[in-house]
């Protein structure tokens, strides 16, 4: 039915007149939003050639909004991947009018994050950040949150009341997870290299304290070395990987509990070491490819597109429903990738 669609065929599957689709694409009078929203489905579902302007009838009422969004380093597939996703949804959204902002960090540096957030509070009515957790960045929200601007934590919470919500999988989950996955795999003896992209994001942190706590309370066998921090860098990644494995020739299996998997990769390709067992918790074509080669054993990680849907969704409600007095939080399931899921 695509690009055939009539009028009539729309006002037969929307079970509305053909004199109300007329009023909508016309715009001769008021039509309820909840018929609009109705239409409007099944216009784009049977490609009728009116939807754009059912689409902008919908929209001409919505509240206009700037929403701001602050992530780490573009270069990251992750985040290239999180920006894009986050402005085509403000974009398109059919509730407000809305346009993004993204600040890309340069790094893991608190004074950067903190003048990022002063900077998207002066032209955004809300804001969704990806940051570290420590006392000043804490009193940074805190009172970006009391000029009226929500801010929410996506990925890595913030341990600050003053937040909007946090949305994303829970951490401790996934460190257990990748505990059960590697105690699984490699219940001998064995020594296990641990890294975490920064010990100043609380998910990262539940990252390593879910692994170790799964591994201590099942009897596992495998020595876990000191974690080591990569500063969400895969070149510092790939120069630790290749330091524990010149002081551990022993080593039987590597964590990456935040970035810098594609920097140990590196490392272990350019060594031949094939015999790992490699766990991680950040997916990218790469890793992807890692996975279908069985280079490396799973990723467990936080699924985008639920994350990004609800995180548009609650920045949505701020602005047509006004601040909530309680933080809601909305922990989405882990998703986890193996080789034969690839």
């Amino acid at each position: 039915m695509s690009n055939r669609a009539t009028i009539q065929d729309l006002a037969n599957l929307a079970g509305v007149s053909v004199s109300t689709l007329d009023r909508i694409l016309n715009r001769r009078s008021s039509v309820k939003t909840a018929t609009l929203q109705h239409v409007l489905q099944v216009a784009e579902h049977i490609g009728f050639y009116g939807a754009p302007t059912i689409r902008d009838r919908l929209t001409e009422k919505a509240p206009e909004a700037t929403f701001g969004f602050l992530l780490n380093g573009a270069e990251r597939h992750l985040y290239a991947d999180f920006s894009r996703e986050l402005c085509d949804q403000t974009r398109t959204s059919r509730r407000v009018r809305g346009q993004a902002e993204v600040h890309h960090l340069s790094g893991l540096d608190e004074r950067e994050t903190i003048d990022a957030l002063y900077r998207l509070a002066e032209s955004c009515d809300v804001i969704a950040a990806v940051a570290l957790d420590t006392p000043d960045i804490r009193d940074a929200v805190r009172e970006i949150a009391l000029r009226g601007i929500p801010i929410f934590t996506m990925l890595s919470d913030l341990s600050v009341p003053a937040r909007a919500a946090f949305i994303g999988a829970d951490p401790t989950k996934i460190g257990r997870g990748a505990g059960w996955i590697m105690h699984s795999l490699c219940n001998r003896p064995g020594k296990v290299a641990l890294f975490v992209g920064s010990h100043g994001y609380l998910a990262h942190r539940g990252y390593v304290g879910g692994f170790l706590g799964y591994l201590s309370e099942n009897g596992s066998p495998l020595q876990v070395l000191p974690a080591q921090a990569t500063e969400e860098s895969d070149d510092l990644a790939e120069h630790l990987v290749d330091q524990a494995l010149s002081e551990h020739p022993d080593l039987t299996a590597i964590f990456v509990a935040g970035g810098g998997l594609e920097g140990a990769l590196r490392t272990l390709e350019r060594r031949g070491r094939d015999d790992l067992t490699v766990i991680g918790t950040e997916l990218s074509p790469r890793i992807d490819a890692a996975l279908s080669a069985k280079r490396v054993k799973a990723v467990l990680s936080h699924p985008a597109p639920a994350v990004i849907g609800k995180v548009i969704a609650l920045m949505e409600d701020q602005i047509v429903f006004g601040t909530s007095e309680t933080a809601r939080d909305h922990i989405v399931p882990v998703e986890i990738r193996i080789s034969e899921t690839v």
